[in-house]
């Protein structure tokens, strides 16, 4: 069992109010198999909304995070396998006006499908050395919309 919490501060040397914070834990089930989860908030600071002709219109604090489950299971000695599970939440205008329509969050979930595999390296010289490889497919899901125009949809962050 594990947990980890991390805290970054985001282009620091541009602006100082940008952050990412990250909690994630884990927890063996048994030999071969484990669940694990994590929250990640990401703050875009705050942002100064200005209309076409300069105009202020108000100063927001955009923000995005995303909840994740997963689990992960060793099938055999060198094969293992994992599959997680995510909502996002993203609220990057607020509710302004842009282009004629009103905004809103935008909401999505998306699925990742991992594999690892490892291997013993058989080559004198490199004897006690392992041969790995990894693959990931992530974000696989739907796309997500930050107002009601059901054609205005962008890929998930």
């Amino acid at each position: 069992m594990g947990f980890s919490v991390s805290y970054s501060p985001w282009l620091r040397k541009l602006v100082n109010d940008i952050n990412l914070a990250y909690l994630t834990g884990y927890k063996k089930i048994n030999d071969v198999s484990a669940v694990s989860g994590s929250l990640k908030f990401f703050s875009l600071g705050d942002i100064t909304f200005t209309r076409e002709d300069g105009s202020v219109i108000g100063t927001f604090r955009p923000s995005e995070f995303s909840i994740d489950g997963a689990y992960s299971r060793k099938l055999s000695q060198k094969v293992s396998m994992g599959v997680a599970g995510r909502f996002i939440y993203s609220n990057l205008t607020q509710g302004q006006e842009v282009s004629g329509q009103t905004t809103k969050p935008g909401m999505s979930g998306a699925v990742d499908v991992t594999m690892y595999y490892v291997t013993p390296m058989n080559i004198d010289w490199l004897s006690g050395s392992d041969f790995s490889f990894g693959a990931a497919i992530t974000n696989i899901g739907a796309k997500i919309s930050y107002s009601n125009d059901e054609f205005d949809k962008d890929f998930i962050p």
